[in-house]
């Protein structure tokens, strides 16, 4: 038997516009993307070891912070700055020579994060064993002789 025409106020239906499949497509196509960047964007990264000072450089920083701990002392010699502020100083050189010269956050670590850091950072942490009391003490120590000695001594010896 024929095909049967279509009844009377039949229409087939529309058939879907090309635009809502590209649609999709890109929808599918940034949820990809979506996934790719959050994967990369967390992936571990490899980790870099601090990068130490050697030969010249290590001179040159050197004769720079020792030339620094030189000012300090003989700024609060003078009077210009007071033995706390001085103590204070001495510490930010010391730790900021270490980190320049080795790589290590030393201007971020507390006196026992220095501690417990094992004998490559045992004199910093003696040196600032040596300036707290000066640093943070109810009154002012006199003791800025001795600390910027041993801060001389941290510069002279590092390696």
């Amino acid at each position: 038997m024929p095909a049967d025409p279509p009844p009377p106020g039949f229409y087939a239906p529309d058939p879907y516009s090309r635009t809502w499949l590209w649609v999709g497509a890109g929808l599918l196509l940034a949820v990809a993307l979506w996934y790719l960047w959050v994967w990369w964007s967390t992936r571990p990264r490899p980790v870099h070891g601090p990068v130490a000072a050697t030969g010249g450089r290590l001179e040159r920083l050197r004769a720079d912070y020792t030339r620094q701990i030189d000012v300090v002392v003989a700024r609060a010699d003078a009077g210009e700055i007071s033995q706390r502020r001085a103590h204070q100083q001495l510490s930010v050189l010391v730790r900021h020579f270490v980190q320049e010269a080795s790589g290590i956050a030393a201007p971020t670590m507390t006196l026992t994060d220095l501690v417990g850091s094992g004998a490559r950072l045992g004199p910093v942490s003696r040196v600032v064993r040596r300036l707290y009391p000066g640093e943070f003490a109810p009154r002012e120590a006199d003791t800025l002789a001795e600390a910027a000695a041993g801060a001389r001594d941290v510069v002279a010896r590092w390696s």
